[in-house]
C-alpha cells in the first residue's frame, strides 16, 4: 500500500550534502565576503538542516550592504543521490543612489537631501553625503564613510565630518558647530548594542539679538570640545515607532576634557516599557535622566551643554525648553534633569485606512512630568 495522503515525511530523516555554492549576480561584491558568509551550507547533515541554513545564509548575505535582492534555488547533484547544489541569485545594489525627503518634528519642518555610494569597494562600505534644512534656521551638512568589521559581533566603523548651526530663540542663542565623529559599533548579545566614539569639534556660540540675556551672552565666544563616549542600549520592543511590547535601556556616558578647553562628565539614562492591554492598545511607562558635573580645573562646560526640557518630545503641554531656570526670558536648562511619562496608544476611531495609511496613526493619551535645574552644586546632597 502507498503512503496516506496526509502522511509526512520528516526532513531531518533525509540525508543531505552541499558538493557546491553558486553565487549568480556577483560583479563588484568581493569574492572572499561571499565565501565567509556561506560556508556553514558545507556543514549540513540532513535536508532539513540544509533549508535553515541556507536561509541563515541568505540573511547574512542581505546584512552585508552590498545586495538589494537575495534569491535561493536548491536543487539535486549528479554527482550522488544525497548531493544538493545551491545557488544564490543576487541583485548589487546600485552605484549611486539620491533621495530628497520631507520631516515634520519638534516644532520644525525640514527638507533632506543626500546621495549614497553603497558597496564602495566591494566589501559592504557606503559614501554618504547629506545635507539638511529646517524652517527655523538649523542646517546641517555631513560625510560619512562606513567600514564593516566582520564577525560574530556585526562591527561597524564609521568616520563623520559635519558642519551644523542651530537657532534657539527661547534660550536667546545660535550655534555654530564644525568637527569629526568617529564611531565603533558593535553587538555583544541578542539586541544589546554598544557605541564608542571619539568627537572633536568646534563651536561658536553668539546670541541671537541684542535683547539676549547677559547670562547667555557670557557664554558666547568660540570652544573645542574633545571627548569619549559610549552608548549602551538594550532595545527589547517589538517596534519603535508604535511598540505594543518589550523595554528600551539605553545609558549614555561622556567624558570631555582630552583637549580643548571643555571639560565634564555626562551621563544619561532612559527607560521604557510596553505592556499590551488589548488588540493595538498598549501602555507604556518611561523615564529618562541625566546629570552634567564639570572637572576641577580651568575646563567647565557651557549653555550648549546643559540639559533642556520642554517641547513635544519629553515634557509636553511646555514651551520648547521652557522649564527649568530662565533669565529675562531666555532659557538657560540646567546640569541635572528627570522626565517621566505614561501613554495609552491605541487605534483610530473606526479604524480608517485599516491595514493602509491608517495604521501610521494612533490615539495618544498621556500625562508626562519632569524638571531641569543645577542642583548639587557644591557636591553635598544633604546640603544643596
Amino acid at each position: 500500500p502507498g503512503p496516506e495522503p496526509d502522511a509526512q515525511i520528516p526532513l531531518d530523516n533525509i540525508k543531505a550534502k552541499v558538493v557546491s555554492v553558486s553565487i549568480d549576480g556577483l560583479l563588484r561584491t568581493k569574492n572572499d565576503i561571499v565565501m565567509e558568509s556561506v560556508k556553514d551550507l558545507f556543514k549540513v547533515e540532513h535536508f532539513e538542516d540544509l533549508i535553515l541554513t541556507a536561509q541563515d545564509c541568505r540573511g547574512k548575505l542581505q546584512e552585508l550592504g552590498c545586495f538589494s535582492n537575495v534569491g535561493i534555488n536548491i536543487d539535486t547533484s549528479t554527482t550522488g543521490t544525497k548531493d544538493y547544489t545551491v545557488t544564490f541569485q543576487v541583485q548589487e545594489l546600485k552605484k549611486v543612489t539620491g533621495s530628497v525627503n520631507t520631516m515634520v518634528g519638534n516644532n520644525e519642518g525640514s527638507l533632506m537631501t543626500g546621495v549614497k555610494f553603497p558597496n564602495l569597494l566591494g566589501r559592504g562600505e557606503r559614501l554618504q553625503a547629506d545635507y539638511t534644512y529646517g524652517t527655523k534656521k538649523s542646517s546641517s551638512f555631513n560625510i560619512s564613510i562606513l567600514k564593516p568589521l566582520r564577525g560574530k559581533m556585526k562591527t561597524n566603523l564609521t568616520g563623520n565630518v559635519y558642519q551644523s548651526t542651530g537657532e534657539y530663540p527661547t534660550s536667546g542663542f545660535k550655534e555654530l558647530d564644525r568637527g569629526f565623529l568617529a564611531d565603533l559599533s558593535f553587538i555583544s548579545s541578542p539586541s544589546v548594542l554598544h557605541n564608542l566614539q571619539y568627537e572633536a569639534v568646534w563651536r561658536n556660540i553668539s546670541s541671537v539679538s541684542r535683547a539676549a540675556a547677559f547670562a547667555v551672552r557670557e557664554h558666547s565666544g568660540h570652544t573645542l570640545k574633545s571627548s569619549l563616549k559610549h552608548i549602551l542600549c538594550v532595545d527589547r520592543r517589538d517596534n519603535t515607532i508604535f511598540p505594543n511590547e518589550g523595554t528600551l535601556f539605553k545609558l549614555s556616558q561622556e567624558f570631555a576634557g582630552l583637549g580643548g578647553n571643555i571639560g565634564f562628565f555626562k551621563n544619561e539614562l532612559e527607560l521604557q516599557a510596553n505592556i499590551p492591554l488589548a488588540e493595538d492598545i498598549s501602555l507604556q511607562g518611561s523615564f529618562s535622566g541625566g546629570i552634567l558635573k564639570d572637572l576641577q580645573g580651568d575646563k567647565t562646560f557651557n549653555i550648549s551643554d546643559h540639559f533642556f526640557l520642554g517641547g513635544p518630545l519629553n515634557v509636553r503641554g511646555f514651551d520648547s525648553r521652557g522649564i527649568g531656570p530662565s533669565s529675562d526670558g531666555n532659557a538657560l536648562g540646567g546640569t541635572l534633569y528627570w522626565a517621566s511619562g505614561l501613554h495609552l496608544y491605541a487605534p483610530l476611531p473606526f479604524r480608517p485606512g485599516r491595514g493602509g495609511l491608517g495604521d501610521l496613526f494612533r490615539s495618544h493619551v498621556f500625562v508626562t512630568a519632569g524638571n531641569v535645574g543645577n542642583f548639587w552644586l557644591s557636591g553635598a546632597m544633604g546640603r544643596d
